[in-house]
């Protein structure tokens, strides 16, 4: 049986993704030592729109997420659609579906948790696999050196 883990976002070392996004990944198999469940913290920046629209993988891969709305309100596009989302909503987005967040209309920057169970395979989470090109490794303190 694994040990439990606490994990403070504020020592979480950033992943800058220009003016655009900014993610921490919180909880993941370099940390906990469980490939079951992944945990990212993500802030989109009053102002700003994720377009294009993305899809993680295909509707036959197991990559569905879950975002949950800690802060600020945004609109989401997914599948077609726009929903408005406000603090506390929960939203699931299945694996191949185009979704991106925009929060051009926005107030304050909106932050995020998006929770999503394996840990994904190359080529379905970009700022996952930007992690592992920069760093060496998906989870990372404030710390820590690249590379270590």
């Amino acid at each position: 049986m694994g040990k439990g883990v606490l994990i403070r976002p504020s020592k979480v070392r950033p992943l800058y993704r220009g003016e655009k996004y900014i993610s921490r990944m919180l909880l993941d198999h370099t940390n906990s030592g469980t490939d079951k469940i992944h945990i990212n913290h993500g802030i989109v920046p009053k102002g700003v729109s994720l377009y294009p629209a993305s899809a993680h993988g295909t509707e036959n891969d197991a990559f569905d997420e879950i975002y949950v709305i800690l802060k600020g309100k945004c609109k989401l596009y997914i599948d077609g659609d726009i929903l408005d989302l406000e603090p506390s909503d929960v939203v699931y987005i299945p694996s191949g579906v185009l979704h991106a967040l925009d929060n051009t209309e926005g107030t304050e920057d909106t932050e995020i948790l998006t929770v999503w169970a394996g840990v994904p395979p190359k080529g379905i989470n970009d700022n996952y696999d930007l992690r592992l090109e920069q760093w060496g490794k998906t989870y990372m303190t404030v710390d820590e050196v690249e590379g270590k």
